[in-house]
Formats: structure tokens, C-alpha cells, sequence
């Protein structure tokens, strides 16, 4: 399977198909984007001159979180096309929100799978 799953909260929120081509135009943006990345970044108040592809994925997911959160699909749909596309073999970007922040994981080793919900009849808690 060569989706991404977005998942926020234990909810399924969004999906990246790699199988369906990137307009020339967004991959021209994404490319801009590695270019910047060149240049350094700025990861959790440390300046980082030569980021790696672990920095650039933890910028990007800070980057698909915030627009997750803050309702910027263009800024989200771009985060999520650049992880996609430089990490063929992300599954899944897990994320809590909660009142401490955000916290995510990068998952490489296993696809999404909707919880299933077992009911047991005659068990009384």
C-alpha cells in the first residue's frame, strides 16, 4: 500500500495516495523547500546549519500539525506532500494533542489500522 496516514488523536484525519502524480507545480514548490532546507532551519528554538532528512521530517511534521491545528490546508497539504514524497516508507504521522502540546511519531514500520471495537457479552465490569 503507498499511503500516508495523518492521525491526530487516534482519529484518521487525512491520507497522502503516493500513487497519484504531483502537479509539476507542487513539486516545484517542494523542491524550493529542500532548497531552503540547505540553507538551515530553525527545530524547537536550535538553529540547525545542516539539517538532516530526520530534522527536515520532524520540521515538516511541526509544519503539518500547525496547519492541522490552526485550519492552513495549503500549509498542511504541503507538509504532508513533502513527507510523502522524501520518505517513501513513512506509514503513518501519529499525533496527540492535548493541553501539553502536541507530541507525534514518525512510523515506518506499520500501516494504519482503524481500532476495532470488541464487545464481550456478559462481562460486568
Amino acid at each position: 500500500m503507498t499511503i500516508l496516514a495523518i492521525v491526530v488523536n487516534d482519529q484518521l484525519l487525512m491520507q497522502y495516495d503516493r500513487d497519484k502524480a504531483l502537479p509539476e507545480s507542487q513539486q516545484h514548490y517542494l523542491s524550493k523547500l529542500d532548497d531552503k532546507f540547505d540553507r538551515g532551519i530553525e527545530l524547537q528554538n536550535e538553529q540547525i546549519d545542516h539539517p538532516n532528512i530526520e530534522d527536515r521530517a520532524k520540521f515538516m511534521a511541526l509544519s503539518l500539525m500547525e496547519g492541522i491545528i490552526y485550519q492552513e490546508d495549503n500549509k498542511a497539504a504541503a507538509s504532508m506532500a513533502w513527507l510523502a514524497t522524501r520518505l517513501p516508507d513513512l506509514k503513518q504521522v501519529k499525533a496527540i494533542v492535548d493541553e501539553k502540546g502536541t507530541q507525534f511519531d514518525l512510523i515506518f514500520d506499520r500501516e494504519y489500522q482503524p481500532h476495532q471495537v470488541v464487545h464481550f457479552e456478559g462481562l460486568k465490569l
